[in-house]
């Protein structure tokens, strides 16, 4: 297995599990951010499929992961890594896309 993160770089996900409302409803399962100097660099990526591995291991089938409705390069960090839209809502974040990736 490789490193646990990019040689240089902090994790830049993490695992939000709890049945928290705000969560469900907007925030998600797993959150992740990347600087800007760092973004287009497969960071994002590389890190949600690691933390989508660690979901499984602890035996999660499916994980929400959000993000901005007007945040193309998460949406294609989501959706490259299996993720189906389920809806678009407005919530105490703004307008967010909430998307189900199967893990188990």
């Amino acid at each position: 297995m490789g490193p646990r993160h990019p040689p240089g770089r902090g994790r830049a996900a993490r695992d939000r599990r709890g049945g928290h409302r705000f969560l469900l409803e907007a925030g998600g399962h797993i959150g992740y951010g990347v600087r800007p100097s760092a973004r287009r660099r497969g960071r994002a990526t590389w890190a949600l499929a690691r933390v989508l591995l660690e979901a499984k291991a602890l035996g999660l089938h499916e994980v929400l992961v959000t993000c901005d409705d007007t945040n193309t390069g998460s949406q294609q960090v989501i959706e490259g890594n299996g993720g189906v839209m389920e809806d678009i809502r407005d919530t105490s974040l703004g307008r967010t896309r909430r998307y189900w990736i199967s893990v188990g």
